[in-house]
């Protein structure tokens, strides 16, 4: 008998231990993309899921500040690519209907870091686009392609890519369109 009752609650503690690990794992989706082309890639929120936020203004990560956590509140997509040494890269999403807010955040990373938000606690750097204003937002307004860019010199880079919907927007189609050159 004192067995089964050491064995319940241990039990129990490792099932809510996997449950949260299966949480906090997010699907991310590798991207191939060739230097020196444009590659457009479909996607859609509906795909992702909400997040915590928190990470975000970390300032060991630094991507958007907790006063535009609005814009990051919807689904999260994630994708990953690799960004070769002495490239550029410009990533740009345009959503496909003009009522669904969709703004766009890319992780530059070392070459072997495969952490995901919201577990991570630190970048070389992070770059977000989101509507850029002063007091509240206008949910009203149509929304509008954004883009961040990164430039490599003499290291290649793990990128990874948050396609998110504004708070409220959990679903919504997207067109994701890579540019990356050699320098």
């Amino acid at each position: 008998m004192r067995k089964l009752i050491l064995w319940l609650p241990l039990s129990l503690f490792a099932t809510f231990i996997l449950a949260q690990e299966e949480q906090s794992m997010r699907q991310v989706y590798a991207l191939e993309t060739p230097q020196n082309q444009i590659s457009i890639f479909e996607g859609a929120l509906d795909q992702g899921q909400t997040m915590p936020l928190r990470w975000a203004e970390n300032s060991s990560v630094a991507c958007f500040p907790g006063t535009r956590f609005v814009e990051f509140q919807g689904n999260h997509v994630l994708y990953r690519m690799q960004m070769p040494a002495y490239s550029d890269l410009k990533i740009t999403v345009q959503p496909k209907d003009p009522k669904h807010r969709i703004n766009i955040y890319a992780l530059r990373l070392g070459i072997n870091n495969m952490v995901t938000p919201p577990d991570i606690s630190q970048a070389i750097s992070c770059e977000a686009g989101y509507p850029i204003y002063a007091g509240q937002p206008n949910f009203n307004a149509p929304a509008e392609a954004r883009s961040v860019s990164y430039i490599s010199v003499a290291r290649p880079y793990n990128i990874l890519i948050g396609v998110a919907g504004a708070k409220g927007v959990l679903e919504g189609a997207y067109e994701l369109k890579v540019e990356l050159k050699e320098r």
